[in-house]
């Protein structure tokens, strides 16, 4: 609050411009599009319904130091008029900050600071009367209700999930609870990208298309950008262009580049609609290699239209990713399998862990404040570590070097992170020091910048731990209004990982599907093709109908390319009804099979039915023994498929280090050789020079 009153004059002539022009308004009429209590309640019972609106913790939460001040001010003028004449030198910088607010008011009368407090309150937010009961003038119950850790926010701005009006018509058609690999439409211009892994993938705000850069693939890095049309169901191959409609008048000609060959960076779509890349590793012959700073790039696309031979001409989507400036003198080094996440209402993200240039895990976090788009220490660690903290945390610094005070995960990478909650996230796996996986989760609360280690329990009902294996380079998406956390894929540096975690983000436990012990929940099945370094991404409809998974790439023992979708069924993650209790007759008809029946006849061929049902659940479990035969063998040539691919690249990197030595050693032979012939011409002449001075010498004699 000290530096509020630079600011004041600001503020306070939006106070007196409505001030004064109510004077020459006042004999106009307010015509609303839309009548409400509102509009035809009488002072001062609106600024008391408005006073008590302010008082939300999801509304006050928005607003600025500015606008509390000026709130706090107006109502003090409007409840118990000027404020009497005090000495500052006692106040703190908050109540300085408030007592000048409320003097510089002057006589404002009370009608007029009333009015003048529901004003500011409908330019923060123009719908705040939704929260008041129109019969009691109370709150609504539990209008925004600040959730617990265990509960989730219905309308989380920071939410993993897009939300879209209705999903496309090839999605409304699918079949529930099974993968499908998309039948893409084909055309000389709309082809799919490349098989790669460590590449980066998001959804774009309004869920229409999903974005794919770069990666890794043949041991080589990729520079380009794919975005798959949801609704049409194509991909579109981005064309770089130079365009000043898309890299306005800021750059100069000689500061457009197209986008580095990258792996290891992370996609993802912010506040104002835009589609950010953080991090990542550049191709070693491009400008960004050396970069010491963390890489951030904003997407940005137009649609261009391409005449044709034919009469009709195609639409060519064309784009380029802008370097973005951040604010601060310390921010986070460059790095690569980061996690990068959108936490609280403003949109801010916040980066997490990685592995820098040398190869060194990390594990600072940092905040990127979308508002000022400044780096901002966003932990006590990485507080203390970068000498952003203020003198108390400076004191806990120094304790921290003698006893760890700091709550705060390993030093990781390839790990993921979710919002959870208002303005916290949470971060599960990763690899870490001599290639270490972890199986652990960790919350980290922005506003305090706190890390709390967090004990998920099962859905099992036997005492056996049900916590996921340990793994790196999978991913995540959130389903089912950001209250299931997916996890899909990974490996643990040994073995690929098939099986699917869920983590209800609700009750913090994790959802497992076992089938003796655990028959309420439905058994996730895993994509058919899963890998590590592969994406996904999810999106619902408003009404929470639809819930949609997608995901792309990933590396198995090979690369893959392939678009697999998956539509959840309405009961997820319970079973539903799972024996049918109506059977259907030939006339269509509905009847209910009874369940007693003293006739003979029935009496047979209900033992009949028992026993085909005692067939049909032997030959089930026979199948399923087979399928998990089935899988483990899978597994087993996953795994030594994977073996074998990682033998030979280490031997192609052997191989090329043993061809670089001896080029360097013949370089060294030739030099050698060079360095001899020189010092055999040099002995010849130094020979030739004393033949003659021996010469000389003999006639002088």
């Amino acid at each position: 609050f000290f530096f509020f009153s630079l600011s004041l004059s600001s503020h306070l002539s939006f106070v007196y411009y409505y001030y004064y022009s109510s004077v020459v308004k006042s004999s106009s009429k307010l015509i609303y599009k839309k009548k409400t209590i509102m509009a035809t309640l009488a002072y001062p019972d609106k600024f008391h319904a408005a006073t008590k609106v302010a008082k939300l913790p999801s509304l006050e939460f928005t607003f600025t130091d500015e606008t509390r001040l000026l709130l706090y001010a107006l109502k003090s003028q409007a409840m118990h008029g000027p404020t009497e004449i005090k000495s500052k030198w006692h106040m703190t910088r908050e109540e300085r900050g408030k007592y000048e607010t409320w003097a510089n008011l002057g006589k404002m009368s009370n009608f007029e600071a009333m009015r003048l407090y529901v004003k500011l309150l409908e330019e923060e937010d123009k719908y705040w009367y939704e929260a008041i009961d129109e019969e009691t003038m109370e709150i609504k119950e539990n209008f925004g209700k600040v959730m617990t850790e265990e509960e989730r926010m219905n309308s989380n701005n920071a939410s993993a999930c897009a939300r879209v009006k209705k999903v496309a018509k090839w999605a409304e058609a699918m079949e529930r609870g099974r993968w499908e690999t998309t039948t893409t439409t084909t055309t000389s211009t709309s082809k799919p990208p490349c098989p790669r892994y460590q590449h980066g993938a998001t959804l774009t705000g309004d869920g229409s298309k999903m974005i794919v850069s770069g990666g890794c693939y043949r041991g080589r890095f990729v520079a380009d950008t794919y975005a798959f049309d949801v609704a049409a169901s194509r991909w579109r191959k981005m064309e770089y262009t130079e365009d000043e409609r898309v890299w306005g008048k800021s750059f100069k000609q000689e500061e457009k580049e197209s986008l580095a060959p990258i792996s290891g960076h992370r996609l993802i779509t912010l506040k104002d609609g835009y589609t950010y890349s953080f991090g990542g590793k550049f191709s070693k012959g491009s400008k960004r290699a050396n970069d010491t700073d963390l890489a951030v790039f904003r997407l940005a696309l137009m649609e261009a239209e391409e005449n044709s031979s034919s009469s009709s001409s195609t639409s060519v989507l064309k784009g380029a990713w802008i370097p973005v400036h951040v604010k601060g003198k310390r921010g986070p080094c460059a790095r690569r399998g980061m996690s990068v996440t959108k936490v609280g209402k403003d949109g801010d993200v916040v980066v997490f862990g990685g592995e820098d240039e040398d190869r060194r895990y990390l594990n600072d976090c940092w905040r990127l404040d979308f508002k000022t788009m400044s780096w901002v220490a966003c932990d006590e660690n990485t507080n203390a570590l970068t000498g952003n903290s203020s003198e108390d945390q400076k004191e806990k610094a120094a304790v921290a070097s003698v006893s760890a005070t700091f709550v705060t995960p390993a030093a990781r990478a390839e790990h993921v992170a979710i919002p959870w909650g208002r303005d916290k996230m949470i971060i599960f796996g990763g690899t870490g020091a001599s290639f270490k996986c972890f199986d652990d989760l960790y919350a980290l609360d922005v506003s305090s910048g706190k890390w709390k280690a967090v004990s998920a329990s099962s859905s099992s009902n036997n005492n056996a731990s049900k916590t996921p294996l340990a793994r790196a380079g999978h991913c995540v998406a959130s389903l089912k209004n950001d209250r299931y956390a997916l996890i899909i894929g990974g490996g643990n540096n040994q073995n690929g990982v098939l099986e699917t975690a869920i983590l209800d983000l609700n009750e913090v436990k994790w959802i497992t599907s076992d089938d003796e012990n655990n028959p309420e929940f439905m058994k996730f099945e895993s994509p058919k093709f899963v890998g590590e370094g592969m994406s996904a991404v999810s999106f619902e409809s408003v009404d929470g109908n639809e819930s949609v998974l997608m995901t792309f790439g990933g590396y198995n023992g090979s690369c893959g390319n392939d678009l697999q979708v998956y539509k959840l069924p309405n009961e997820f993650p319970t079973r539903g009804t799972t024996i049918a209790k109506e059977t259907t007759t030939t006339t269509g008809k509905t009847t209910t099979t009874p369940s007693t029946n003293n006739n003979n006849n029935n009496s047979k061929g209900d033992g009949e039915d028992e026993k085909k049902i005692a067939e049909l659940h032997h030959l089930l479990t026979q199948a399923r023994e087979e399928a998990n035969q089935i899988r483990a063998d899978a597994r087993l040539v996953v795994d030594a498929h994977a073996s074998l691919q990682s033998k030979l690249e280490h031997t192609e990197r052997m191989r090329v280090d043993a061809e670089s030595l001896l080029k360097s050693e013949r370089k060294i032979k030739a030099q050698l050789n060079d360095k001899l012939e020189r010092l055999d011409r040099e002995n010849l002449r130094l020979r030739e020079r004393l033949k003659e001075y021996e010469g000389n010498n003999k006639a002088w004699f």
